[in-house]
């Protein structure tokens, strides 16, 4: 697992051309970063899509629970994307932003879900920090894109989880993705490459200082995708 911590701190579907964008333009890591820990997954093929659960568990320690219950808005973004054998442009990508204030008076926590499906947020009450561990740690029915999208050749499936982006910037981007992942398929609003260029800007290394953690499955391949 990498984990960056230098000090403690207070998504419509994508559509195939989209997809392709981010597959034409997203950029390669820095050189000599640290290795990715091991993501579990499962994969299956649900009306042409492919749908997938994580287990984000080692992205969430219990020590986290002093930053969340701080009383104040704590805000933390989630990436999957599925990366071709041999390769780092990502053929496929789902983000996901979920906002976090812990009530000081009713001792819960207030949390809201925003993602491609319902960028207006969902909201739900948790009572405990055990509770928010396990709602964080298990993120179930991620649309990551057609199943006509996955690489022929292999792929494997990276997550990235942000504990309160440093970068405005990534949190204004995500948040412009949710709320409008396909607007770079359309003829008015946006064309390709820009959305090209986001999905780039989304999984580009963290700033330092910043609290980010990457996780990555095994070598996969479209036949263990059950439903395909």
């Amino acid at each position: 697992m990498r984990r960056v911590r230098s000090r403690p701190r207070a998504p419509a579907r994508l559509t195939a051309a989209a997809a392709l964008a981010a597959l034409a333009l997203a950029a390669p890591p820095a050189a000599g970063s640290d290795a990715p820990g091991t993501l579990p997954l499962q994969l299956a093929a649900r009306g042409g899509r492919v749908v997938a659960t994580v287990d984000l568990a080692t992205a969430f320690p219990a020590s986290l629970e002093h930053e969340l219950a701080n009383g104040l808005t704590n805000v933390i973004a989630i990436y999957v994307a599925v990366i071709p054998a041999g390769g780092r442009q990502p053929a496929m990508l789902y983000g996901r932003v979920v906002e976090i204030l812990f009530d000081v008076w009713d001792e819960k926590y207030q949390v809201t879900v925003k993602d491609p499906y319902v960028p207006q947020g969902v909201r739900l009450v948790l009572p405990t920090f055990a509770a928010l561990r396990g709602f964080l740690s298990q993120e179930r029915g991620l649309d990551l894109g057609p199943v006509s999208l996955l690489p022929g050749d292999g792929f494997f499936v990276e997550a990235r989880v942000e504990v309160n982006p440093l970068s405005k910037e990534q949190l204004e981007r995500t948040r412009e993705f949710i709320a409008n992942p396909a607007a770079g398929t359309r003829a008015q609003g946006g064309s390709r490459s820009m959305l090209g260029a986001m999905a780039s800007f989304l999984l580009r290394e963290p700033d330092a200082g910043a609290d980010v953690t990457l996780l990555r499955s095994g070598p996969l391949g479209p036949r263990e995708v059950p439903g395909r």
